[in-house]
């Protein structure tokens, strides 16, 4: 479950005595701790790197911050913009990421993976053109239609430096690797399949020869299914608003197929949460699923909750026949 921390007290309280969560990002052993609480106070059956989906975007020469949402340094709507970003060594520029790895790696059980991940260049793109976040997305659709040829130069050096940045985690010790992407429902499908497929199929073709399990989350992604089959990625995560059983239909069984509960059906209380997961795993009886929440846990959810709902995908027996259920 991405962000999962921080739903726990000994991350709030490292938090307070961090000061910022740059800090915390950027410190091998605080963020290596918290990528481990998950995993010691949970018992959830992978862990998942603690980090940013902009982790990689301040060495690309537009500096981040946090107030508490990510404020940039300034917005790439532009030719002259986007020619100030520039290609990183992620095993140099992010060696720090590649510590927290190993220092994960050296205390996790044997038994528990570590995914890496990254933003997908859709989604930073997005990000990128707002100059932070937005009560709406629109500025990366204007520079799609307005000058095109600017937005995919941004996408190229984006996709560059995610390769990279992937890679070199792999390298570090990520034993599988998750593509994130936050705001590519906003493109219609017609867009997606003219700017996003290049450039997703190009990331997982290129970071394919690592051996590691890929996995591609598409937010608000419906109306893409059609063509999300075509990415590359080994396992297709989706949000909460798509009944999977319907999308494996669609995709015709072809994908392993993780989510996707939403993460406000955990603010209800623990029997009712229990009751809600079970009916999400006996939906999904008959396919090829890993369970996970449809998007990131909010970081006010009850503890309990959670607690439940890991003790209840753990303890689930799937029917005799059936796929192998998921993992929590």
């Amino acid at each position: 479950m991405r962000q999962a921390g921080r739903i726990l007290e000994p991350y709030r309280r490292l938090k307070e005595e961090k000061g910022s969560i740059e800090v915390m990002f950027q410190d091998p052993k605080t963020a290596a701790d918290v990528t481990l609480m998950p995993v010691d106070m949970l018992g959830v059956d992978a862990a998942i790197l603690f980090a940013d989906i902009f982790t990689p975007v301040d060495p690309m020469g537009c500096p981040v911050k946090f107030d508490p949402g990510p404020v940039l340094g300034f917005p790439v709507r532009d030719a002259a913009a986007v020619e100030k970003l520039h290609l990183i060594d992620s095993f140099k520029d992010l060696a720090y990421v590649g510590e927290i790895i190993g220092r994960i790696r050296e205390r996790l059980p044997a038994h528990v993976p570590l995914i890496g991940f990254a933003g997908s260049p859709l989604t930073l793109a997005t990000y990128l053109a707002e100059g932070g976040g937005a009560r709406e997305f629109t500025q990366f659709r204007r520079l799609l239609h307005h000058d095109p040829s600017t937005a995919r130069r941004l996408v190229e050096v984006l996709t560059e430096v995610t390769i990279d940045y992937l890679r070199m985690q792999v390298e570090a010790g990520a034993q599988a690797l998750q593509l994130f992407d936050t705001w590519i429902g906003a493109l219609s499908l017609r867009d997606f399949d003219a700017h996003a497929l290049p450039c997703l199929r190009r990331i997982f073709d290129e970071t394919r020869p690592l051996g590691v399990p890929m996995l591609y989350y598409a937010n608000n992604a419906s109306h893409l299914l059609p063509s999300l089959g075509q990415v590359g990625a080994d396992v297709l995560s989706l949000d909460w608003r798509t009944e999977l059983a319907d999308a494996d239909r669609a995709l015709d069984g072809r994908f392993p197929l993780q989510g996707n509960l939403d993460p406000c059906a955990l603010f209800a209380p623990p029997d009712a949460v229990e009751e809600e997961v079970i009916g999400l795993l006996q939906r999904t009886d008959e396919i090829r699923h890993l369970f996970n929440l449809g998007h990131g846990v909010q970081p006010d959810t009850p503890y309990a909750s959670v607690e439940r709902l890991v003790q209840v995908v753990q303890g689930y027996a799937t029917p005799a026949g059936a796929p192998g259920e998921a993992d929590g």
